[in-house]
């Protein structure tokens, strides 16, 4: 499998590795932004949030180099064919959207988050890239990153098996500031489905 997704992400590595030619281009100055920002990220996070993390968001991650095509192809089929939007974005993507602000619905935006997280995914490992993400990603009005999170929630214990799945939880639905049935729904589903995955995984590495 790991052999399959190298081969599909050369033609990306490729033309990632043309445009850090450009130096004063912008990719470049993310690229160096992104970088940096895994570089100064203490890996301080416990292996089983991390773990949840792979297996709710990028169950493939010690598969691909920042892409997954076939979750890429199943969304598109998805989208096209039966009208059902579904995402396809690995942990390294999530983290370039986040880390670079940019969340425009385009094309171009998406391949250039392609291209980075190819990048990032060669320089970085896996552990360092899922923990910059739960550093800065959106969990939630005035909740942005774990640390804000925890501080917002007033929450200085050690986190059970539960509380985890439940920040995870919220990287797909962002806790609004304002709670509301619809989105404690959403979430409750989310939390069982995360749990129910959990269950028939087996232990990754990470």
């Amino acid at each position: 499998m790991k052999r399959v997704y190298f081969c599909l992400t050369i033609p990306f590595l490729f033309f990632a590795k043309v445009l850090i030619l450009f130096r004063t281009s912008r990719f470049n100055q993310d690229l160096e932004k992104i970088s940096n920002l895994i570089s100064k990220t203490e890996l301080d996070l416990d292996k089983e949030i991390l773990y949840i993390l792979a297996v709710a968001e990028d169950h493939r991650v010690n598969s691909h180099l920042g892409i997954d095509h076939y979750a890429m192809l199943r969304a598109i089929y998805y989208t096209k064919f039966k009208k059902q939007f579904q995402g396809a974005s690995t942990i390294a993507q999530q983290l370039v959207r986040v880390a670079t602000d940019r969340y425009e619905k385009t094309w171009r935006r998406k391949l250039r988050e392609q291209l980075l997280a190819v990048l990032i995914s060669r320089r970085f490992s896996i552990e360092q890239i899922s923990t910059t993400y739960l550093k800065i990603a959106f969990l939630g009005s005035g909740m942005n990153g774990l640390d804000r999170y925890l501080k917002w929630k007033n929450i200085n214990h050690s986190l059970t098996t539960l509380e985890k799945i439940e920040i995870i939880s919220r990287l797909k639905y962002p806790e609004p500031l304002i709670t509301n049935h619809e989105w404690s729904s959403k979430i409750k589903i989310r939390v069982g489905n995360i749990s129910s995955k959990l269950e028939k995984s087996l232990p990754t590495s990470l």
